[in-house]
């Protein structure tokens, strides 16, 4: 029982306000909810003003005070679509032991606290792991689950730069850049991809889990990472259409969304080959978890690749206000269902379901 914790005359265990606060599987507070808002928008809002008194953004205002509002409305209309593909890629990645309310519910919030907890796509599955703790989710399925749902979709990602810088390099992608632009990029890529596929090989943990806090916690975090790179594996061999196709139209969506955001400023965008290499090298901004190095990441990839910082920068903002605003919203929604689903009792989670894929022996407990 954790410190602070009461029984119940049920027998039910409650805590105290000041261990929830302190307990590590505690979900984000309302409170905390809002703050995280009010700050993204006080930075948004600070950037625009500060955007604009700087050299060569003197026709950011009009870019945005013309903007198309049926091309704002495709991009909102995209920007859903993505958020939905990655709750397809969710519920199957965790294998459909939830219901597709709840894994839409869990997925929503992921997502949403991913906006809030900037950190390449970690900060909401970290969340999702918690989630899943709270709801009875065995830890070593969870944690292999979470490892797993964020290398396939990042996967898509590194895919494409591969697709898109060879593309452009070889000529078969319309768009000129420099080879250390574009091929680079793609050599890097599948470097990764190569790199990810033998970490079992290179981290494969002991049969038997170590004494001592540190040594038992560097033991667990590289089996999680070893067992999370087998179930990518399980999962991509399967050919799951709702782990492969939810993956790609969680990319592809946004990335289209991005497309219409330059169109609704009348910004000319980038080829299709440039655009993916901007948008996805950009985005590796949001490994620095700290405000504005998103959208700061994403304007520096597209001048890169050809844009106007001008036209950049509006298109990026306006970009944000879909890409940053649908998960958020949804988010909210779908962390107050979870929040519900646990007070309610009801499971979140059932019973192994007869799976097609092939997982490694439970060697780790």
């Amino acid at each position: 029982m954790h410190a602070g914790a009461t029984a119940t005359a049920s027998g039910a265990v409650t805590r105290t306000g000041s261990a929830q606060a302190a307990d590590p599987l505690a979900l984000p507070s309302a409170r905390q909810i809002v703050r995280k808002v009010a700050l993204a928008v006080a930075v948004v809002g600070g950037t625009l003003l500060l955007a604009t008194t700087l050299p060569g953004l003197e026709e950011l205002p009009a870019h945005l005070a013309g903007a198309d509002p049926a091309w704002l409305a495709l991009a909102l209309v995209l920007e859903i679509l993505s958020v939905l593909s990655f709750s397809l890629t969710f519920h199957g990645a965790f294998d459909r032991r939830s219901t597709p309310r709840t894994s839409a519910s869990m997925s929503l919030a992921v997502q949403g606290m991913n906006i809030l907890l900037p950190a390449g796509g970690s900060g909401g599955l970290a969340i999702g792991a918690v989630i899943m703790d709270r709801a009875g989710v065995p830890r070593g399925f969870a944690a292999s689950r979470t490892v797993a749902l964020f290398l396939v979709t990042s996967l898509v990602s590194f895919a494409a730069i591969i697709v898109a810088g060879v593309g452009v390099a070889t000529g078969l992608l319309s768009g000129q850049a420099a080879l250390v632009a574009t091929l680079v990029p793609a050599i890097g890529a599948v470097l990764v991809i190569g790199g990810v596929a033998l970490l079992p090989r290179v981290i494969s943990a002991d049969s038997e889990r170590p004494e001592g806090r540190v040594r038992g916690t560097l033991w667990s975090v590289r089996a999680h990472l070893s067992d999370g790179v087998y179930a990518s594996a399980s999962l991509l061999r399967s050919g799951d259409p709702l782990v492969i196709w939810g993956s790609i139209g969680y990319f592809a969506f946004d990335v289209a969304a991005l497309a219409a955001a330059f169109h609704a400023v009348g910004v000319d965008g980038l080829p299709v080959g440039l655009l993916i290499l901007a948008y996805t090298l950009g985005h590796a901004g949001a490994i620095i978890p700290l405000p504005g190095s998103s959208e700061g990441g994403l304007v520096a990839a597209f001048v890169l690749y050809g844009s106007t910082v001008a036209g950049a920068t509006a298109a990026v903002l306006a970009y944000r206000a879909v890409h940053a605003g649908v998960p958020m919203a949804l988010g909210v929604i779908g962390l107050a269902d979870v929040r519900r689903l646990l007070r309610s009792g009801e499971p979140l989670h059932h019973t192994a379901r007869p799976s097609t894929l092939h997982e490694p022996a439970p060697a780790h407990a």
